[in-house]
């Protein structure tokens, strides 16, 4: 949950809108709907939205290649910086679906096959952990691990990991001790490959396997199998261990009950479950490099990724990215705990990114996204 900001005008930031502004790109054929109707259109949610209104809010929308519209809102707790989508956010579990593609590419490269099970790729200090709790890492597969279909209890969502956090937000938390929470705060959840049960350990187990795969830290990891420089992703940053420092100036305060977590360590999300820092911009550039095929190697590898060939019937989920269905429009997407989604929406092959303030609105920021999307799509 990060945030940017920039300076504004006292009648800017009273504005309902900070910014309702076009991007120009690099110049491409016209989209089927002239930008104009898009951008209208994400104005006339907004409004429809006032009974439960964003606190605070910037998102993006890339309608094809050459096309891009931004919208923001100011909230009064964010003053006197102002929102806009090139602030910063921490974008938690969004951050899954860079995780999962590192994953693929390595797949794609043959430093990792999908079908290889746990106990060939951690380490002996977390397969002893693990295999202690009756953990069955012989049979569970990297697959299933990025399915969320493993039989991994996830360490996050029990009662005394968050807790530990809010008793002490500010302390530093190990990979190590949020493998040993999955193992000492709760149980396997269920065979491997028996059934759709998200778990952020399962992604830390992703990011360390990647950094022993590959020999690098992992921020540095995702940067180069990803390609960032080579697909212009900007303004996505690993909060701890990157290359490129994040820019604090520019980094929202995100509210959680009111509580302002600004100062909450990274390392409550920061090892594959999360951790990545960035912008609605930088996560909307991703996603269409990701989903116009820029981002793999080999289109089959996108077909993977959004397959759910091997997977329990009823999963949501398939390789790093929900697949949900509003009002009979299928879209591609993945939300972070505090108030972040991206979504794609292959029909129009339009993308939208966004953020919020208050983690509360999160619903609220879901359904003004999806609202777009299934009408921008008829």
């Amino acid at each position: 949950m990060e945030r940017r900001c920039s300076q504004a005008s006292k009648k800017t930031l009273s504005s309902l809108f900070v910014a309702l502004s076009l991007v120009a790109l690099p110049v491409t054929a016209e989209p089927t709907k002239p930008l104009e109707t898009h951008h209208a259109l994400m104005g006339q949610i907004l409004n429809a939205n006032q009974q439960a209104p964003l606190t605070g809010f910037a998102l993006h929308v890339i309608v094809d290649d050459g096309h891009a519209f931004s919208t923001a809102k100011q909230s009064k707790e964010n003053a006197p910086q102002v929102i806009n989508p090139n602030s910063l956010f921490r974008i938690a579990s969004v951050t899954k679906t860079f995780t999962a593609a590192t994953v693929l590419r390595l797949h794609e490269e043959g430093k990792l096959n999908l079908d290889t099970t746990l106990d060939k790729l951690i380490s002996d200090d977390f397969f002893a952990l693990l295999e202690s709790d009756g953990y069955a890492l012989d049979k569970m597969t990297l697959k299933q691990v990025l399915s969320h279909t493993a039989g991994l209890y996830d360490h996050a969502q029990s009662d005394q990991y968050l807790a530990g956090i809010m008793a002490n937000p500010q302390r530093d938390i190990m990979m190590r001790e949020q493998i040993k929470g999955c193992v000492e705060w709760g149980d396997p959840v269920g065979k491997p490959g028996e059934r759709f049960s998200y778990s952020d350990t399962g992604y830390v187990l992703l990011g360390h396997i990647i950094e022993r795969v590959t020999d690098l830290p992992l921020p540095e990891a995702v940067r180069q199998y990803l390609s960032f420089d080579k697909n212009h992703i900007e303004n996505v940053v690993w909060e701890r261990g990157d290359t490129v420092a994040v820019d604090e100036s520019r980094r929202v305060h995100q509210y959680l009950h009111g509580t302002d977590t600004f100062n909450w360590s990274p390392t409550v999300d920061l090892y594959g479950g999360g951790g990545l820092v960035a912008s609605p911009i930088g996560m909307a550039k991703f996603y269409q490099a990701l989903f116009s095929g820029k981002v793999f190697k080999h289109s089959e590898t996108l077909k993977l990724m959004l397959s759910d060939k091997g997977l329990p019937a009823d999963s949501p989920y398939r390789l790093g990215v929900f697949a949900k269905e509003y009002n009979g429009t299928l879209v591609y997407q993945h939300g972070g705990f505090w108030g972040t989604l991206v979504m794609y929406e292959p029909t129009t092959q339009v993308v939208v990114a966004g953020a919020v303030t208050q983690q509360k609105d999160y619903d609220q920021l879901e359904k003004v996204m999806s609202d777009y999307l299934t009408l921008q799509a008829k």
